[in-house]
Order: structure tokens, then sequence, then C-alpha cells
């Protein structure tokens, strides 16, 4: 069973917008100590007894055969105790597995990969993502909407892309299977413990009830975790199963960057007809999507349909995605919609600037059916101090200061969920949930839902997460967890409370319904009669409450809110380097009632965080000729570090939000798009290519759009 903390509560004091905007104002979340002290056990820190350790033979180009490998000089490395090669010896992509190695040490797995002496033969010019563009474009050249631009005052011919960028999880992916002859454990880190167990049993060859699935703590998924256990997983219970021995597989830094997915990237041409209004008519909007070996997944979410780009027949819109000698994309938080935001919100600048509108007056002008988000709008631009942007293209100083907008709109999606509430004889609680905590907080929300449901005070609570014997939760994808888990928690609650009162009514000889627990102590007519432990101590056995969310529950539900957010930013730009700094950013954001406070911040300004660093930093380079990525490592592969940070202001929006809903993917989503209309405010030419670099900026104020 894993370690809880007891909950740390001190109020926030430096965020007074965000006062009693959540069920729970003060606490931080419950494993936040154990995380920062590294008691926090990760599924790659079991390192277990009598262990072996496997690693994937993997090919070094991007498109190769193998066409010779020693394996008997591997075989002969002390410590090694199999290695296997398939029949196929053909890779499409840097990285995919054709065999694998297994030793008792990490040494002598390391000795005998090199003993291996694989030899390979690449496919020269094995393409990317554009060259492909390059040579399907005629085909998709189409002037059907010429009617639409003979009406227009001013036309946008532009095109846009965004790179790779790969989920750069700090726990790479991977699993330690422990299999014991009749049972087994298999620690996976994994965003889906259902469906990571569900997954193995053909692998561990057991029935699903003889064996555990346990992922108590993960270190970032972001997406690319939601495939169950995943080939690491099924690999590692394999080998574990045929010695019974335990069987330690995770991925280097080098193969997370190659081979466990990443948001495919994309390449958008847009023609469209606009009026001096700004009213767009419509026109052409074609995107690509570099999909890699997979050839599918690349999608592009463009127009969102939060902004009005024509009526419908008077827009053409095309996709098609794009197959290439690299590795295939997974789910990215927020799939298509980063990318998509960051080609639309710029598109409405260069508009605005084009029919000498302000931004957030378009945006105001054509946006589609949320009154919201235009208040939100207003209140971002109020508090980012949008009266101090100037008009684009007017500075001539070495450092500009630019203002940019976006927005974003999310779904919600019911799940089944599942929690249990014990009361122990002792006083102690547990609330269990077999749902993963991913970082948004599920285990400190299982835990307030307990305790609201009681009437206990928080510190009463163990929350246990991670375990596939544990109730039944969802998969975290499409940031569904929290908002269905919460509810499932808070009525297990419930339910336990009216089991306790409804056996102390018995045994005092009084009337349940007028017993009553608040605070930890129990009432009878509003005069307390037992402490919590003098109660507890009365059961002769647990009692156990349970809870149940689903999509028939969620449509009972008769409470309001919504997952619309808005972004405001403020950057300044160094024209004599290039140097793009974000300085502030605002970030307004829905999730019907928060939980949480201090977790639902922590959301949006991870959001934010991510977003930034695919605005300025993040991108997979590939050689054109082998298919190899060049800089897979955390030294080349940039990403936003604290000396980057701007000052972001999290704002949780509370009008007429009532019950939770889902917060972890929308704020990841106006935020490159709002940067990219702040470049383009301080130096007056769009830079329309992710990310935003100082060779970038500096070529687009030598010669205009970039």
């Amino acid at each position: 069973m894993s370690e809880t903390s007891q909950p740390t509560v001190m109020p926030t004091t430096n965020r007074p917008q965000n006062a009693n905007a959540a069920i729970n104002a003060d606490t931080s979340r419950l494993d936040g100590v154990a995380k920062v002290t590294g008691r926090a056990k990760y599924s790659r820190d079991y390192f277990l007894p009598n262990g072996l350790f496997a690693a994937f033979i993997r090919s070094p180009y991007g498109k190769a055969t193998l066409v010779d490998a020693d394996e008997a000089a591997a075989k002969g490395v002390p410590g090694v105790v199999e290695v296997v090669l398939d029949d196929r010896k053909e890779a499409k992509y840097q990285g995919q597995p054709v065999g694998y190695l297994l030793a008792d040490s990490p040494n002598a797995m390391k000795r005998g990969l090199k003993a291996l002496k694989a030899k390979w033969e690449f496919e020269a010019k094995p393409g990317s993502c554009l060259e492909e563009v390059e040579k399907i474009r005629p085909a998709m050249e189409n002037d059907s909407a010429s009617g639409t631009f003979e009406k227009a005052d001013h036309i946008l011919e532009a095109e846009y892309s965004t790179p790779i960028q790969t989920h750069v999880c700090l726990e790479t992916h991977g699993s330690v299977a422990d299999h014991r002859g009749e049972s087994a454990t298999v620690y996976t880190s994994t965003q889906g413990t259902y469906a990571a167990r569900d997954g193995l049993a053909g692998a561990v060859g057991l029935k699903e009830s003889e064996f555990e699935l346990v992922c108590e703590y993960i270190g970032g998924g972001f997406g690319s975790k939601l495939n169950g256990a995943g080939k690491e997983g099924a690999q590692a219970a394999k080998l574990s199963a045929k010695h019974k021995r335990p069987v330690y597989l995770f991925c280097n830094r080098k193969e997370e960057h190659l081979d466990t997915g990443n948001r495919p990237s994309s390449h958008v041409s847009v023609k469209l007809a606009i009026q001096k209004d700004g009213t767009i008519l419509g026109g052409q909007i074609h995107s690509w999507g570099g999909a890699g070996a997979g050839g599918r997944g690349g999608g592009t979410s463009m127009p969102s349909g939060r902004y009005r780009f024509g009526s419908r027949g008077d827009l053409e819109r095309t996709h098609e995605d794009v197959a290439f000698a690299g590795g295939a994309p997974r789910p990215m938080r927020a799939p298509g919609a980063p990318q998509g935001a960051f080609v639309e919100e710029l598109i409405l600048d260069e508009v605005a600037t084009m029919c000498d509108i302000d931004p957030i007056e378009l945006r105001l002008k054509i946006g589609s059916n949320s009154e919201d988000r235009g208040d939100m709008m207003k209140e971002a631009a109020r508090l980012i101090g949008w009266d101090r942007r100037v008009k684009t293209g007017s500075q001539i100083g070495v450092i500009r200061r630019g203002f940019g907008i976006g927005q974003c709109s999310w779904h919600q999606s019911p799940a089944t969920a599942d929690v249990e509430v014990i009361i122990n004889r002792d006083g102690s609680v547990v609330a269990k949930s077999g749902s993963q905590d991913i970082g948004t907080g599920t285990r400190t929300a299982v835990g307030i839902g307990a305790a609201e449901g009681l009437g206990v005070p928080l510190a009463a609570i163990s929350a246990m997460v991670g375990r596939s014997s544990y109730p039944i939760g969802p998969n975290s994808g499409g940031s569904v967890t929290l908002a269905n888990v919460y509810p499932a928690s808070f009525r297990a609650g419930e339910d336990a409370r009216d089991k306790f009162l409804a056996f102390l009514g018995s045994s005092l000889g009084v009337e349940a319904g007028l017993l009553s627990i608040k605070g930890g102590e129990v009432f009878n007519d509003g005069k307390k009669i037992l402490s919590w432990s003098d109660a507890c101590a009365k059961i002769g056995d647990a009692i156990v409450g349970r809870g149940h969310n689903d999509q028939r529950t969620r449509r009972a539900d008769e409470g309001d809110g919504h997952s619309s957010g808005v972004q405001a930013v403020e950057v300044e730009v160094d024209t004599s380097t290039g140097v793009v700094r974000a300085k502030r950013v605002v970030a307004i954001q829905a999730c019907g009632r928060a939980v949480f406070r201090k977790g639902a911040e922590s959301q949006i300004m991870g959001g934010v965080i991510q977003g930034l660093s695919f605005a300025l930093f993040e991108s997979k380079i590939m050689d054109r000729s082998t298919g190899t990525m060049v800089n897979p490592n955390m030294e080349q592969y940039k990403i936003l570090g604290p000396d980057d940070m701007p000052h972001i202001v999290p704002v949780l929006w509370t009008k007429n939000q009532t019950s939770p809903r889902s917060l972890a993917e929308p704020p990841v989503v106006p935020t490159a798009g709002a940067l990219a209309c702040a470049v383009f405010n301080a130096i007056g030419a769009p830079v329309r290519s992710l990310p935003i670099t100082p060779d970038k900026v500096l070529a687009a104020l030598r010669g205009g759009a970039q």
C-alpha cells in the first residue's frame, strides 16, 4: 500500500483573484511532500532482487535493413541471458525494435549490445514531412473558392508550420514485471491502470485476477502512455513469465525521443477572402500532418469553431496525413489543438492588422458563440495591460514590446469511475481508486471528495490510487479523470456516512435520521454525542461505502460549467539578437467548480509552460538523408527552463461554474498562438513557423513574414 502524507494546508495570498474559487481553498496536493522528498516510488524505481534487465535492439537509421549481427559474441558476454533477433530485419524508422537482449545486470546488457556489432544498410534520403508535402502539393491546388475571392477587399495567402514535439516524460516509458509462478505484479508507468492490466494478461500468462498492475506515481505521460503498458511492458511481462524472475525494461532518454510517440508536425496553407471590416468570407485551408511511419494521426484542429471562417460552402478545407521514415505520433496533450490554435490566432492578428482593427475587437466580432470567452478576453486585456499595446509595426527601438491573445475550449466526456471509502474500527478512513494520478491531482481529489461526502477533515483520509486491485477508474486521457473520479469519491463518502450513521442509530437506540457528522464528530439533532474515534470504536468490522460515476450519472448532474479559456501574453523582443522573452502570461480558465485551488492553478500554469516551450524551443530535428534525429537528448532538444519562465497569472473563472469540469489539456492550447501574435505585434512581421527562434525573428525583421 502506498504511503500518503498528511495534507499541508497553507493559505495562498498572492493570487486573491482565486479566493473562494474551489471546493478546497488552501490544501496542497496530498503527495507533494512524498514527491519533493523522494519518498514517492515510481515504477522505474523498482529494482527487485534477482532481477533481469532487458533492452530492445533498435534500428539506428530512419529506414534500414539489419544485414549482420554477431549473436554468438553477444551471448558470450558474461551475464547475458538471451539475445533474440526477429525474423523481420527491416526497420521503417530510427528506434524501431528488431529484437531484444536480456542480461542479469545493466552493465552486462550494455556490453552485450555493443558486442552484437549490428550492421545496417540504410536507405538514403528517406524523406521528411515537408518534402512529402512538396510532392503532393500540386494535386491539392484547387481554386474552387474563386467566387469568394472576387468579393474580397483583402486576400491573406500564407503558409504556417509547427515542428514535431516529443513528450519528454521525465520518467521514461517502461515496466518492471515480477512473475512469481502463480501470481505476478507489474509496475508500469502508464496513464491507464486498467488498460495496461487488460493488455498484459496474454503476455503474463495469468488471469487478470491473478496479477496486479501498479502505478502509484507517474513521471509524466502527456498522452504518450495511454496505450496500456506498451511494447516495453509486454516484453518485460513475457520475459518475466518465461524466466520466473523480475524483468526491468525502461527506455533510455534517446529511445524516449525516438519510439514513444510525438505531437506530429503540421503544415498549413491558407488563402482567405477578407472584407475591410475584418469579416472572413471563406477561402481555402489545406493542412498536412507529419504522421511518420504510422501514416496517420497528424490532424490539425483548424478552424477550431471558436471563430467564423466564412459560411458553409465558402470555405474549402482539406487535410492529408503524410508518411515518412520517422516515429509515429501518439496523443499529446490536446491532440491537434495547439498547432491549430497557433495558425488560427496568428491569422486573426494578421487580418486585424490588414484591416486596421484591434485584435480583441476582431475576435469579439467574429467569435462564434461564447459569451464567457468574450468576457474572459476583456478581463485578460485588463489584467495584462492591453492599453499599453501600440500598433503593430510601429516600434523602432531595439527592445520592442508586444501583446497577443488566444482562446481555447474543451469538451466534456463522461467516464466510468468507482471509488471505495472504508471506515475502520481504529478511526482510520481509506479512500481507494484504481485510477492513476498523472500529476493532475487525482489522489488529492479522491481524498477531498471522500472527506466532503463523509463529513470528516481531509487529514482523516488516506487516499490510495493506481492499483488494478482498487475500484476501476478511467484512463487519464482527454482530461476526463478528475472530473469523473471526484463525484464518485464524494458519493462513496456519502454512502459510507449513511451506513455508519445507520449502524450508530441502531447501536445507540436513536433515530439515524437525526444523526450527522461534522468535522469528524458525531451529532444527534445538532448536539455532539461522540468523537470520531469513540464512534468508530463501536463498529465490529469495517464499514465500506461505494460511489460510482458514469454517463448516466453525468447526465443527471444539474450543475453548470465548461472548460473555455483565454490567455494574454506580453513579450519583449530584442531586435539585435532576435531573442524573444515572454514577460507575463494571464491565463483565464474555466473548469467548472475547481476541486482544489492549488492543483487547478498548477494545472493552468503547467499548460502555459508547455505551450511556451512549444512556441519558443521544442523541435525534433531530423537528418533528411539518414532519417535520424540529431538532437535525441535534453541538451540539444530544448525545453523551457527556469530562466525563460515569465510571470504567470492563473485565473479560475467562476461565473456559472458549479460542477467539476475538465482542466488539464485546455490551458496548453492557446499559448503558442497568443505568443506568436505578441511577437508579430512587437516586430511588425509575422513569424509563421514554430519554434520562434532568434534566426526566424531576425529573418522576419529583414524580409517580412517567416
